[in-house]
């Protein structure tokens, strides 16, 4: 099966373009591809003392991923229109649980199979500081989704975490969110204010998602969304990443697989499996359930999700398609439509 994640922070942890394939924290290439065919958005994410900071460390983010396509071309392709995803989606012989043959060097770590395929998201909009033409620039360097904030207030919005600044977008906001809008990228409300969640429902034309985040009604995390932004997301034909932070799972601090099931099922109670994927928040949180070590155990949520009501067509939504769908809507829609 092809699996998409749509939330990973792995290029924060790391230094070298080599280290996306193998490393000791919860993601690398290899053990993604032990999936099968694997589809990742990077998030370019970064603390810092003010937005000069942040920006520089998450544009060093990006050249790395951009080093790391150029240097091993046949095992990373940044997606950055439609037509990219078409080689991942038609071929998909490799299943699940079948795991790759030992790796000899770093030009051999995948084959072309096994090629992960990367999208880039801003994980905040510091990234382009106080110039709509910045953000031109980054969609021409293969930015696809732009996460408004982080848990601080910024330019653009204001977070859940923040201090409700601007009491939702701000008016430079409402123009970075039409600029990108416009372009093809597609906005992420995971972390804004319940206010900035509201103002972008109001003006947008497209849709949105909230990419690492689950529902607040099980677990009452600020950081998780409510049954109305729930059905907000799906009315704008939009998509909920499951974020696997035990924290935002229960109210206990630890979580297992089944708690991350009860989230899907409650979204699909509300509004179908259709807008349901995983943000897994892999490398951006500092623990997971205790039955998942990292990106290898993807399939077994995938084998939980088979035991249980939900067709295999379903679990293809849920684990990749249903994100790819809001994503060709968004990427065909771009005025700088590349596909």
């Amino acid at each position: 099966m092809l699996i998409l994640d749509a939330h990973c922070d792995i290029l924060s942890k790391i230094k070298a373009p080599q280290e996306l394939f193998s490393n000791n924290h919860h993601w690398d290439a290899k053990r993604a591809s032990s999936n099968g065919r694997f589809l990742q958005v990077f998030s370019l994410f970064a603390e810092g003392p003010n937005e000069s900071d942040i920006k520089g460390k998450m544009r060093a983010q990006l050249n790395l991923l951009t080093r790391a396509e150029k240097m091993y071309p046949r095992q990373l392709k940044i997606i950055k229109s439609y037509k990219d995803f078409e080689p991942f989606l038609d071929c998909e012989s490799a299943s699940v649980g079948v795991k790759p043959e030992a790796y000899i060097d770093a030009e051999k770590l995948l084959t072309p199979e096994e090629q992960v395929g990367c999208l880039i998201e801003a994980e905040g909009a510091e990234i382009i500081g106080d110039s709509l033409h910045e953000i031109d620039q980054l969609y021409d360097a293969g930015l696809r989704i732009l996460t408004l904030c982080w848990n601080n207030d910024n330019r653009v919005c204001d977070s859940i975490a923040g201090q409700n600044t601007h009491n939702g977008l701000s008016p430079f906001g409402y123009s970075v969110v039409k600029r990108a809008q416009d372009l093809g990228i597609i906005i992420d409300v995971s972390h804004a204010s319940d206010e900035t969640f509201y103002d972008l429902a109001e003006i947008t034309q497209k849709p949105f998602i909230a990419s690492h985040s689950n529902c607040r009604a099980i677990c009452s995390h600020r950081r998780n969304l409510t049954d109305e932004q729930i059905m907000i997301i799906a009315k704008n034909r939009g998509f909920i990443g499951i974020n696997l932070y035990p924290d935002f799972l229960n109210n206990s601090g630890n979580a297992y697989i089944l708690d991350i099931i009860k989230h899907i099922d409650y979204i699909a109670s509300l509004v179908g499996v259709s807008f349901i994927g995983f943000g897994c928040d892999f490398d951006g949180v500092d623990k997971l359930p205790e039955d998942i070590k990292g990106v290898e155990d993807m399939d077994k949520i995938i084998e939980e999700l088979l035991k249980l009501n939900y067709t295999e067509e379903q679990v293809k939504g849920i684990i990749g398609y249903n994100f790819i769908t809001r994503m060709k809507v968004c990427l065909e829609s771009g005025l700088n439509n590349q596909g």
